[in-house]
């Protein structure tokens, strides 16, 4: 029975949102360790000795290379699938734009294996989960709500390992390349008023991992996902977290211990500031399986070097913007580019 149109509508929209929500995914910084003590990043991993390597695969039936990257192929498959995927997004430009970002993306990819960098295949679809909790939907119904436009998922979960690669790339150029000035710190600092008094929330956080091992199906992580969500609706407090987590296999719970505001970066980030004291956010995926992370407490207090902590980080991530454009420019310039 044909279903009407306002459904298929509806899924067009989702789809395109999707697409909307992944072109943000270029500043994103929550693909990174968002706990971690320093101001810096999680540090990218690192493969040594790593030497760029053509990466064919396998190409559907009938698929030419139109364009090939330094000896990298582009496909008339990629063509098409990023075209499309560009178009649900409402992006114009057609093939023509599909090729020139598919050019750039192959020059980001065998950058990054110059430099030994990669982004291991959880933290990818751990983006593409939280992309789908976004919409409303589940990882599997944003694969199902793809196909139906013509899209293979594992298109949409390329460009996101393009994009997190250029990021931690981008921001291992800024590192070296960018120095932030103190005066120009201050001056940012003293525009928002008095130093002295300025405050920041801090969190006191429980981490509650819902452990998947290492080379289990990708089934596994759905059901320890909905493990993770009503362990949330039951969640009575940090007291009782481990009490509660004793009553299931394989949950480890950890103290976090504090965090404030400019350590919680990125959307997961922004989300666990969100969440009242006594609750936890949203599951996401992670590299170990599936975790929630409790806000235990939540105070606000006096501190001139956290503000002036993320005022730099603000100001980093404006020069790196700079950087990155310089930085594709600069691979562009050096690039063998044969269009057949």
């Amino acid at each position: 029975m044909p279903q009407p149109n306002h459904c298929r509508c509806r899924r067009r929209l989702a789809a395109g949102s999707a697409l909307l929500a992944l072109a943000g995914l270029a500043g994103c910084s929550s693909i990174a360790d968002v706990f971690s003590r320093s101001d810096k990043s999680a540090p990218p991993v690192v493969v040594t000795n790593a030497e760029p390597e053509k990466q064919v695969g396998d190409l559907p039936g009938g698929s030419s290379i139109p364009v090939l990257v330094n000896d990298q192929p582009i496909t008339r498959y990629d063509i098409n699938q990023r075209a499309r995927l560009m178009a649900l997004g409402g992006i114009k430009g057609g093939e023509k734009a599909a090729t020139e970002e598919l050019i750039d993306e192959t020059l980001k990819m065998y950058e990054a294996l110059k430099r030994g960098v990669r982004v291991p295949d959880p933290r990818v679809d751990a983006a593409f989960a939280s992309m789908a909790r976004n919409l409303k939907m589940s990882p599997d119904q944003l694969v199902k709500g793809l196909a139906q436009e013509g899209i293979d998922d594992a298109s949409l979960k390329k460009r996101i390992r393009a994009q997190m690669t250029w990021e931690l790339l981008v921001q291992r150029r800024s590192q070296v390349t960018q120095q932030i000035k103190s005066a120009d710190v201050t001056e940012r600092l003293l525009a928002k008023g008095n130093p002295q008094e300025m405050t920041v929330k801090e969190f006191t956080l429980q981490q509650i991992i819902f452990v998947v091992p290492t080379g289990s199906p990708a089934g596994l992580f759905a059901q320890r996902r909905q493990e993770a969500a009503a362990f949330r609706q039951r969640f009575n407090g940090c007291d009782h977290s481990l009490e509660q987590a004793k009553l299931l296999k394989g949950v480890v719970v950890k103290e976090l211990g504090r965090r404030d505001s400019s350590q919680l970066s990125g959307p997961q980030g922004e989300e666990v500031q969100k969440t009242p004291a006594g609750k936890t956010a949203a599951p996401a995926q992670t590299d170990q399986g599936v975790e929630l992370i409790a806000v235990c407490s939540i105070r606000n207090i006096k501190s001139e070097g956290v503000a002036r902590a993320e005022i730099q980080n603000q100001l980093m991530l404006e020069s790196s913007e700079g950087v990155g454009k310089d930085y594709l420019e600069e691979l562009r310039g050096r690039a063998i580019i044969e269009y057949r």
